[in-house]
């Protein structure tokens, strides 16, 4: 089991380099987690990224909270692993529904959550749990934006 931190004034598990908190399953958990990316950024030295990660974070907890399908009372759980030149962002939920691109509606004022994460990250996806699924994505972080 990890080491616990604290960040933001919230435990987190630490193990190996990834840092995890949990957040309800709850629209006011988005900014809390846009914060821990956040915060995460400054405490490896990446601040240049800081606003795409914190923006990636956020697309995929609203994603999670909104439409992932998860039973009442559960939790979201946020995964921030710097590594090799990336930042790897994990967030897990317990729900059914899987995430999916929708087609482009010019006018239309939400929908564009997984085209912003594409657009920002090198690589996204989903890997099924045996109870719900992990939806992922990496951001490069070039030497000048990392301490760490």
């Amino acid at each position: 089991m990890g080491e616990t931190a604290l960040l933001a004034g919230q435990q987190h598990v630490v193990d190996t380099g990834r840092l995890s908190t949990r957040y309800p399953k709850a629209r006011t958990s988005v900014s809390k987690a846009r914060e821990f990316a956040r915060l995460f950024a400054g405490s490896i030295g990446a601040d240049g990224v800081a606003g795409d990660l914190a923006l990636i974070v956020s697309e995929l907890v609203t994603n999670s909270v909104l439409h992932g399908k998860t039973a009442p009372g559960r939790q979201v759980e946020v995964t921030l692993d710097h590594s090799a030149g990336r930042v790897r962002v994990e967030v897990r939920d317990t729900g059914e529904g899987m995430p999916h691109r929708r087609p482009r509606v010019p006018l239309a004022v939400s929908g564009r959550g997984l085209e912003i994460v594409d657009a920002l990250s090198g690589t996204w996806g989903v890997t099924e749990q045996i109870v719900g699924k992990t939806v992922w994505a990496e951001l490069v972080v070039k030497p000048s934006e990392a301490a760490g």
